[in-house]
């Protein structure tokens, strides 16, 4: 029975990643993405965490790889409860983007605050799961924004993901998830000049994200979690043409530890 469930799981990952259909001249890049994620438990209800990542590309259809194309830096405390039978968390992070532009010989950054409510229930050996990321983005350095005006502004992009998740063995639990981004809050300076990331958001349907993966304890409170994803990228100012697809193999090693 439980080997039925969790090909019934896989298999449902597969029919959505399948879904996306995309002509053959739309570009699509193949990228590696890590995240190394340690979190200290300050008694009962809090936490907090430091998170910082890379996103490597290794294939693009319209060109050469680029490389290194994100660095990325999460901080910030987590509120930790229980809402009767659900589980709930409340991170609040400052979170850092950069962005080596290999065809400018440039760098762009970009400054945000995350605010991430998450829900999760269990039942038996299923877990399901809601996270509602608010990327609130206040700052934006880059070539394309030339005065401090420009550079300090505030968009808002919410992205939201369900996730499903089925434990296969004590430290083995298999998932599949799907992720939204909407932008609600466009930056009324600079919508005209540029906008996306890793500019101010765009407001509208943006992007979407599929993942399939797994989670396994390694024991001390540290776990490693490989996944695939599926991103496929939207124009909003355009009927939510799709523009991009890339193909993650995106690993998470997280550690946590009870500080006090």
């Amino acid at each position: 029975m439980r080997v039925r469930l969790v090909a019934m799981a896989l298999a449902l990952g597969v029919v959505i990643t399948a879904q996306p259909c995309h002509a053959k001249d739309t570009p699509t890049e193949g990228r590696t993405w890590w995240y190394a994620s340690a979190t200290g438990i300050l008694g009962k209800h809090w936490g907090y965490t430091v998170m910082p990542g890379m996103r490597h590309e290794f294939s693009d259809s319209a060109g050469d790889s680029g490389g290194v194309v994100m660095y990325e830096l999460f901080t910030g405390p987590v509120f930790i409860t229980k809402l009767g039978p659900v589980s709930f968390k409340l991170p609040l992070w400052y979170y850092y983007m950069g962005f080596p532009i290999k065809e400018k010989d440039d760098y762009f950054s970009s400054h945000n605050l995350e605010l991430v409510p998450i829900f999760s229930y269990g039942r038996g050996n299923w877990e399901f799961l809601s996270r509602t990321i608010f990327h609130n983005k206040l700052y934006a350095d880059n070539s394309v924004f030339t005065t401090d005006s420009q550079r300090q502004g505030y968009s808002l992009l919410i992205r939201q993901m369900l996730r499903v998740g089925y434990k296969v063995a004590p430290k083995l639990t298999v998932h599949v998830a799907d992720e939204l981004f909407v932008g609600l809050v466009e930056d009324s300076e600079t919508s005209d000049l540029a906008k996306g990331e890793p500019f101010f958001e765009k407001g509208g349907f943006s992007m979407n994200r599929v993942y399939v993966g797994a989670g396994y304890g390694i024991g001390g409170g540290s776990s490693v979690i490989p996944q695939y994803i599926l991103e496929t990228h939207h124009d909003p100012d355009n009927g939510s043409e799709l523009t991009k697809v890339r193909h993650y193999l995106f690993v998470t090693l997280k550690f946590a530890t009870q500080i006090f």
